[in-house]
């Protein structure tokens, strides 16, 4: 994939609208996207972008050594209660599941990474909070004509490859290593039809490369030069009074 290095937030709008929209189809499980009215599945997914998080016991590791299993990416901040009520939710589908093989990640970039590991302690292991890497810059915000539209995720090499329009937001990975659908806001992960589409994910096993050629339909999945760089400190739109809507 080509790398765009915009240098304006506008040209970070126009690549956005340079990307097609997501593609509502069938998943690669073959579920219909009116089981999940609420999620984008994505009918030509892309492989996962890579970034590297902390976890609650201090340990730095990649998304990418979780390939093999179901993931869940789920982005959170401080001050958003409904990812306090999402967490319940998540951890209910995952002890219903009951499999190994599917991995609950929550990652908080925004917050100061000591009170997101303080935090992480209390989720149990049905979930794995991560923070950002201190000393490594994780988001930037995205900014457009002086309003705040949410964020990008960066990976490390400051290209950002994952796009938060609002909290909670979050990615499911195929056990290939591919996002096969997204979701803005609190999912309620528990109900019946979340969890059997969850099951036919985990019950994939085929290997595969790639998948069909076709329109990029995962715009947020981009690989983009931020033109600006926030510093090494909490980052919660709390602590500055900016919300992502």
């Amino acid at each position: 994939m080509n790398k765009v290095h915009p240098t304006t937030p506008l040209m970070i709008l126009l690549a956005l609208f340079a990307i097609a929209s997501p593609i509502k189809g069938v998943a690669v499980s073959g579920w219909c996207a009116t089981s999940l009215p609420d999620f984008d599945l994505y009918q030509f997914p892309r492989q996962a972008e890579d970034i590297s998080m902390l976890n609650s016991d201090g340990n730095v590791f990649r998304l990418s050594d979780l390939k093999g299993h179901v993931v869940i990416l789920n982005f959170w901040r401080r001050d958003c209660p409904y990812c306090v009520q999402e967490k319940a939710f998540l951890k209910r589908v995952s002890q219903s599941i009951g499999s190994s093989d599917l991995k609950i990640i929550c990652a908080n970039f925004w917050d100061s990474p000591t009170w997101v590991k303080s935090h992480g302690g209390d989720m149990g292991r049905e979930i794995l909070v991560t923070a950002r890497v201190p000393g490594v810059q994780s988001v930037i915000e995205n900014v457009v004509k002086g309003r705040l539209m949410g964020y990008f995720v960066l990976n490390e090499a400051k290209e950002a490859v994952y796009e938060v329009k609002g909290f909670p937001s979050t990615y499911i990975i195929d056990r290939q290593g591919f996002v096969v659908a997204s979701h803005v806001g609190m999912a309620k992960w528990s109900s019946g039809p979340i969890e059997k589409w969850l099951r036919m994910l985990l019950a994939d096993n085929r290997q595969r490369d790639s998948y069909p050629d076709g329109t990029d339909s995962l715009e947020r999945l981009m690989v983009i030069k931020p033109s600006s760089s926030l510093s090494d400190k909490d980052l919660s739109p709390a602590s500055n009074g900016q919300h992502a809507r």
